[in-house]
Parts: C-alpha cells; sequence; structure tokens
C-alpha cells in the first residue's frame, strides 16, 4: 500500500459504508465469509524495512485473509551522502531515503532480497509454507543474466519459490530512477518503439523474453508491472506528461508472444498512482487478456481500487468493471498491494515523521475496500476473484517448479550458460 497511511483505517470504513450513491447503486450486504488471497504483497519497503515471515504468518493473516504472495521490493533506494535528504529527530536518530518519491538519487537492484526471505521461509514448518508463496525479485530484467539469476536461486534454494517479480518495466517515475546506462546510449541495434524519455526500460529487450521463458519453463509464476498509459514523473513526484493516446498494447503483446504459455500477472491492470483508467481501460485490458491466453491481471493497491469502486469522469463506470469481472472471471485476481513499512516524511530542516510498520489492523482493513462491489458479483464470481484463481495459479506453479528442481537437482549452478544446465 504506497499513499500516506494516517487515517487510513477510518477513511475505508467511510468508504464501505459511503459507496451506494453514485458508485456502487445498492447498499451491499458484505459478504463476510469471502476469503482473501492476497496476490501482490511487499513485506519491505526500498530500504528493506519490513517485518519477519514468522511475524506475517503470527499477526498479518487471518480468517479472512488467509494465503500471500512474499515479494519483497526488487529496488533499493540509495541514501546518497552528497544529496542531504535526510534528517535527525530530536533523539538523535538519523532518517533518510526509504521511498523513491522525494530523493533525486538513484535506484539499484537488491539481489540479496531473495535470500533473505529464501533462508527464513526454509526455516518455516510446511503448513505454515503452504500459506505463502516466495517470489524472486533480485534481478535486472533488462539484463540477459536475469534469468540465469532466477535458475541459479532456484537450484540454490530448492523448495522456496513459487514465482517471480514483481519488476518493473515501464513506471511512471521509477523506470526514470533505475542506475544504469539508458537503451539510448548503449543500443548498437534499431531502437524499440516503445522507449520513454529516459529510455532505460524496454518490453521488447531480449531478457525480458528470456526471463518470460524461464518462467514458461520452470512453471513460475511471473508478476510484471507496466504501465498501460506512458506518463513521464520527475523525482519530487510532479506529473510533467500525461499521454493516455500512447498505450503499451502492442509491446506487451510482443512480450506476450514471446512466451506465450508463461503464466504472468499483469499487475493493476497498468494502472498507478498517476496513471488512471481511461474511458476504454478495459476493452484495452481485454484485448490484450484476448491475445494473452496465460496471462491475468491483478486489482491490487487501494488507489486503483478507489478508481474502480469511485470512478471520476472519463473512467469505466462501476458496472463496466463489474461485466469486465464476470467475462474474465477465471482471470481476475485480487490484492493488497501492501508495502509493510511506510516512508519517512521529511520536513526539513528539523521536523521528521518517520515510517512505521503497518499495523494490522491497517492491513486488514484493506479487503473491506472492495467488499461493496464483490457484493455485487454472483457468489462464484466473488470467490475467484478473492481467493479461488490465486489458490489455482500458485498450487499449479510449486507442483511445477518442484518438477522442474528435481530434474535439476544435479544441475552446475556455475555453468548455467547454454540451454542445458545439466553437469557435462
Amino acid at each position: 500500500m504506497k499513499r500516506a497511511l494516517s487515517g487510513l483505517v477510518s477513511g475505508i470504513t467511510l468508504l464501505v459504508v459511503g459507496c451506494s450513491s453514485s458508485t456502487i447503486d445498492t447498499p451491499p450486504v458484505a459478504p463476510q465469509a469471502l476469503q482473501f488471497a492476497d496476490s501482490h504483497f511487499h513485506p519491505s519497503n526500498y530500504a528493506y524495512q519490513g517485518v519477519s515471515l514468522k511475524s506475517l504468518l503470527s499477526d498479518y493473516l487471518s480468517a479472512s485473509v488467509v494465503r500471500s504472495v512474499v515479494m519483497p521490493l526488487p529496488l533499493q533506494q540509495r541514501w546518497d551522502s552528497f544529496e542531504n535528504y535526510q534528517v535527525t529527530d530530536t533523539s538523535g536518530r538519523l532518517y533518510g531515503a526509504n521511498y523513491y518519491i522525494g530523493p533525486k538519487a538513484d535506484l539499484y537492484y537488491y539481489a540479496f532480497a531473495d535470500a533473505m526471505y529464501a533462508r527464513e521461509y526454509l526455516q518455516l514448518s510446511a503448513a505454515d509454507q503452504g500459506r505463502l508463496d516466495l517470489m524472486i525479485t533480485g534481478f535486472n530484467p533488462m539484463d540477459r543474466y536475469g534469468a540465469q539469476h532466477i535458475k541459479r536461486v532456484l537450484l540454490t534454494f530448492p523448495g522456496a519459490f513459487a514465482g517471480i517479480g514483481e519488476f518493473t518495466v515501464h513506471k511512471e517515475l521509477v523506470s526514470r530512477k533505475i542506475a544504469g546506462e539508458t537503451i539510448r546510449s548503449t543500443a548498437t541495434v534499431p531502437l524499440p518503439p516503445d522507449l520513454d524519455k529516459k529510455g532505460t526500460m524496454s518490453l521488447y529487450a531480449q531478457s525480458l523474453a528470456d526471463v518470460l521463458k524461464v518462467a514458461e519453463e520452470t512453471g513460475l509464476v511471473v508478476t510484471l508491472h507496466n504501465d498501460l498509459y506512458q506518463t513521464e514523473v520527475n523525482y519530487e513526484g510532479t506529473v510533467e506528461d500525461v499521454f493516455p493516446g500512447r498505450t503499451y498494447e502492442a509491446a506487451l503483446k510482443h512480450l506476450c508472444s514471446t512466451a506465450p504459455k508463461a503464466s504472468v500477472i499483469w499487475a493493476h491492470t497498468g494502472l498507478g498512482r498517476y496513471v488512471k483508467p481511461t474511458s476504454s481501460h478495459l476493452k484495452t485490458v481485454a484485448r490484450i487478456l484476448d491475445s494473452c491466453p496465460a496471462w491475468v491481471v491483478d486489482i491490487s493497491w487501494d488507489l486503483v481500487q478507489e478508481n474502480i469502486i469511485h470512478p471520476g469522469p472519463g473512467m469505466p463506470p462501476v458496472n463496466e468493471w463489474i461485466g469486465f469481472f464476470n467475462q474474465y472471471s477465471s482471470r481476475v485476481l485480487w490484492g493488497s498491494d501492501t508495502v509493510m513499512f511506510s516512508k519517512n516524511t521529511l520536513e526539513l530542516p528539523d521536523k521528521v515523521v518517520p515510517g512505521q510498520r503497518l499495523t494490522v489492523e491497517q492491513y486488514l482493513a484493506l479487503p473491506e475496500l472492495l467488499r461493496p462491489l464483490f457484493s455485487r458479483l454472483r457468489p462464484d464470481v466473488a470467490e475467484k476473484i478473492s481467493y479461488g484463481n490465486y489458490v489455482r495459479l500458485f498450487d499449479d506453479a510449486r507442483r511445477k517448479v518442484r518438477a522442474w528442481e528435481a530434474s535439476h537437482a544435479q544441475d552446475d549452478v556455475w555453468d548455467l550458460s547454454g540451454p542445458s544446465a545439466a553437469v557435462r
């Protein structure tokens, strides 16, 4: 969950009670028995402040949210010594950058994330492991060695992982902040057609096709964040340009075609903090899903969910979302998009509001955002989106990945360059 946490629980209560007039047109009867599996959960933030898996299991998972992915954010926000993006509070504690909006310093991929959580996951009981689905995140999707990293992680920590991601390609200001040379500065071949102003990421990269092919081979589920519409945002979070007429539809379809059997969760149906749905949004999403039979979407992130149930001018009305959910009932997953530790708010020169861990009450309030919407769906559709599709997708992934690990147990992690990594 990426907005400020203050007042969230009370705000959600008002939202659930008061959304029946202009958006949800019948007073909902909340389906209290509905269970949720969280398809989009980040246990740590951009400075790796977060929560242990034991605490996640004992405190946050409950009778309502019974299962969850574990996807540590792949990017670390660099705390630059010279930027002075820091404040010391009255007790002498120093607070720095732990979120991507605000500091000028770049973001870099933090590969140790996979080892941190794999070690803890493998120490859990089998029952507790069954409630969590661990994702590989510590790789650069623009690096062709990323596919090797994924296989290396599986071979080093067999039994731990069920998926890859969330990783981002085109995402508002995040793409502009990622460290490294731009594609324009390194390319010796024609530039891909989907480059934005900074030009660091492309859906046409062979490295992404490699990642999806590894997912196809191993059975890992992929969670991909890629905005549907081009939007330019600077490091302070100021929107510079919005291009709702420029979509990544063709590029997404191209990526899908490189590994058509790879199971991919396209996060937020391509929406975000600054990327809002257009009137034709669901038609575009439907065309992409129709072209990519192995892809599904999640409807995570409270900001996105509010645009679903409280649509603004020019956005799809609630009834259109309901029609979409009915038509694609087996291809939509609920998620919270929780980031477990909130950002430090620095009000220079002498005031700081430190980030904090999300409370249990705040997390368990998140499913309530969409209960009014679920109450308007057929019970079988609501159950699929809130829980059933997740279980089917990740249970199938677990079986396939464990089988791949068993058949490749003798592979040499120091020689994964060829199509077959078997020891020669």
